[in-house]
């Protein structure tokens, strides 16, 4: 087992684009349950939400540039434009929230941005499925079997609980039961 390789982040970011996408990541995974523990609508939600999102448009925009692991597009780049998508649809929500206060736009946000944080996470396992396990454990005959297992599995579960924690904060702002 090459520990070191494995938790290394000079070894995870292959470049300086992605060391750009590997610590803007880490960002947002870190800053993203203080978002959503934190009082929602005041000042420091504001402003660390503007983080959040700032650091989740960088690993976004920054992973469509980068090809080592296949050498071309691949279906990793079709999540982070869905992840993409599901960030700028909470932002633009809650701008349109600001302007008109229309319930509907709320209730967007409060769903988008969550499970943007859900998606970062699932990428998070993926990477390190993808990177860390051979690493640990030497190559394996059929790679993809355990590596979907593993990401089906987290995806549930992560399904099921993100689901559970935006019930009762959409039950509060929303009024959603």
């Amino acid at each position: 087992m090459d520990w070191r390789a494995a938790l290394s982040f000079w070894e995870w970011a292959n470049s300086e684009i992605g060391a750009y996408h590997l610590y803007a990541a880490v960002a947002a995974l870190a800053i993203g349950p203080l978002v959503f523990l934190m009082r929602k609508g005041d000042v420091a939600h504001r402003l660390l939400g503007l983080t959040y999102v700032f650091a989740m448009m960088t690993a976004n925009a920054s992973s469509l540039t980068m090809y080592t692991f296949t050498g071309a597009p691949n279906f990793f780049h079709l999540f982070a434009v869905l992840s993409l998508a599901t960030v700028l649809t909470g932002v633009i929500a809650i701008v349109v929230y600001g302007a008109t206060k229309a319930a509907w736009a709320l209730d967007l946000h409060l769903q988008m941005m969550p499970w943007s944080y859900f998606g970062l996470v699932m990428a998070a396992i993926a990477e390190a499925a993808t990177r860390g396990l051979p690493r640990l454990f030497g190559s394996f005959d059929n790679f993809w079997t355990p590596f979907f297992i593993v990401v089906a599995l987290f995806g549930v579960a992560g399904a099921i609980l993100t689901n559970r924690l935006l019930k009762p904060v959409r039950q509060r702002w929303i009024g959603v039961k």
